[in-house]
């Protein structure tokens, strides 16, 4: 029943949650290309119930459904059909935008019940459920968790491919699951084409004489389940997966496609950042506890036993992954977005982290005159190290609620020294939440103009979703207008916009803390 609860917890817990949050960036495009894909997907079973399947797969038929908008929607198409399902099912009695977003709630629900099977086989159950909850209260994870865009489904997908991996070993059936695994995440995201390195590297070093049958179904049956899962490439299929290929490849090199990043209050371009960007970005957005049990598991390998190889599989993608983003022609903006799939394998390795602080504060406890005949012992010192070691990234959780994407550690002073120190505080305009939504409704006068810069976009949006005031007039830069929101996401303010946070007070603002997400100020155009 535990697998079960935690399943079923996490999910309910996402869903009950997911209106809190704004719509992010991405989700637009995404929620339109999710409509075209069901859209096809019943037209396709329309014409195959009355014999005329050809129609629907017409190549013009086929890239209208499922590459009509590749700029804005660059990424193969997994994770838009579950939330396009789910959207279809659930529309009718929940909100739109909630209906869309059950679909990454169903991808962090199935990872944090794989992390508690996975967990619970290597170690035990108690090690399981702490490492399912350090996971759920990772903010980022949990965030992400509400979001309809790729992240989340790459990041649950890539840490099931791994578990496969590690069942195929034992059991050609589960080979056969990985071939299956491994394609859908290659039908989530570009990155997860490069999963099977760290997967290899270690299966050679520890596991020479096994991973045969994972490496044939990976090989054969992997590609297979890519392609039948992506109808664009039906047609032109060398071609496609060449052209997907360059696009995930070239990114970096295309000015489209390359945002600046605020560090240390200087902008950078992925290509210039400081090589220690990715693991310090990682360090300070994962919760003190966890990042801590994780460096205690990283140095007790040598204490595993039937656990030691398992446990540096995990610390081998938990660096894999932030390794990435100092080779050429990686993308890292947006803070810890890009790295997120590191996330579950620190959780994990906090798991054995846990575990081993278990054991030795048992086993000293045990020698201890005074203590040695306390009854219970062990189950007294595991809920202890949980209440402990949970508490405050349970807390953190509660307290950045719904602003989680925006969550720093006590190793940068939490948000506030973040933002002082000039890290980037908010980044996907998630920080546009209803309540916000709620105020520019109630507060601001009729037929106001309004200006959010690189926002504006989304506030077009909501006026089309009948979520804002249509008399509200949206304004450009060279316009005259009232008001202006200013997203504090400093790597795009222009000068004029750092002036104006810097010399006026505004009429109302987004705050965790004292830290400014969103600020809006009554003024004239921009001068």
């Amino acid at each position: 029943m535990i697998p079960i609860g935690l399943f079923l917890g996490a999910f309910v817990l996402v869903a009950l949650t997911t209106s809190d949050y704004g719509v992010a960036w991405d989700e637009p495009p995404y929620f339109h290309a999710s409509d075209l894909h069901i859209q096809w997907i019943a037209d396709f079973s329309t014409d195959l119930v009355h014999g005329r399947i050809g129609k629907s797969l017409e190549d013009v038929h086929i890239k209208a459904a499922w590459h009509g908008d590749p700029y804005y929607v660059p990424h193969p198409p997994l994770s838009r059909i579950i939330s396009g399902i789910t959207k279809k099912f659930f529309a009718p009695v929940l909100d739109k935008f909630v209906s869309y977003r059950l679909g990454p709630a169903l991808f962090f629900a199935l990872l944090v019940t794989v992390m508690y099977l996975w967990m619970t086989e290597l170690f035990d159950r108690w090690t399981g459920l702490f490492s399912a909850l350090a996971l759920l209260l990772t903010p980022n994870l949990f965030g992400f968790a509400h979001l309809a865009v790729t992240d989340m489904p790459l990041a649950a997908m890539w840490f099931l491919t791994v578990y496969c991996f590690w069942k195929g070993l034992k059991e050609w059936r589960w080979s056969f699951v990985l071939g299956i695994v491994w394609g859908l995440a290659l039908s989530t995201k570009f990155p997860a084409l490069l999963i099977p390195t760290p997967l290899l590297f270690w299966a050679h070093l520890y596991r020479r004489q096994s991973y045969a049958n994972n490496l044939f179904s990976m090989i054969f049956l992997s590609p297979l389940v890519m392609i039948a899962t992506q109808p664009y490439l039906w047609h032109q299929t060398s071609l496609r997966i060449l052209e997907f290929l360059y696009e995930g490849l070239s990114r970096a090199y295309r000015p489209d496609a390359n945002l600046s990043v605020f560090f240390h209050n200087r902008l950078y371009f992925t290509y210039d950042l400081p090589w220690y960007y990715p693991f310090f970005i990682l360090a300070v957005t994962t919760p003190e506890s966890i990042l801590l049990l994780a460096l205690v598991a990283a140095l007790s390998v040598g204490r595993f036993k039937t656990q030691r190889d398992v446990t540096i599989l995990f610390l081998l993608n938990a660096l894999f992954i932030p390794f990435l983003g100092i080779l050429p022609g990686a993308v890292l903006h947006d803070g810890v977005r890009q790295l997120l799939s590191a996330l579950p394998f620190i959780a994990g390795l906090a798991g054995a982290g846990f575990f081993v602080l278990v054991r030795s504060v048992k086993e000293r406890v045990e020698k201890m005159v005074s203590l040695g005949k306390i009854k219970n012992l062990q189950p007294k010192v595991t809920l202890a190290a949980f209440v402990l070691l949970l508490f405050p990234p349970a807390w953190d959780l509660f307290l950045y609620h719904p602003y989680e994407l925006s969550y720093y550690s006590r190793l940068v002073g939490g948000l506030r020294g973040a933002y002082q120190r000039g890290l980037e505080v908010t980044y996907f305009m998630e920080v546009f939440t209803p309540d916000f939504l709620n105020f520019l409704n109630e507060k601001l006068p009729p037929n106001a103009a309004i200006n959010a810069s690189v926002a504006n976009f989304m506030l077009a949006y909501y006026q089309k979703e009948n979520r804002l005031r249509p008399d509200l007039k949206i304004a450009g830069n060279n316009d005259r207008f009232d008001y202006y929101i200013l997203m504090t996401r400093r790597s795009v303010w222009s000068r004029k916009e750092l002036m104006l946070f810097r010399t006026h007070s505004p009429l109302a603002a987004i705050r965790v803390g004292d830290v400014p997400l969103v600020s809006v100020y009554k003024i004239g155009k921009l001068d």
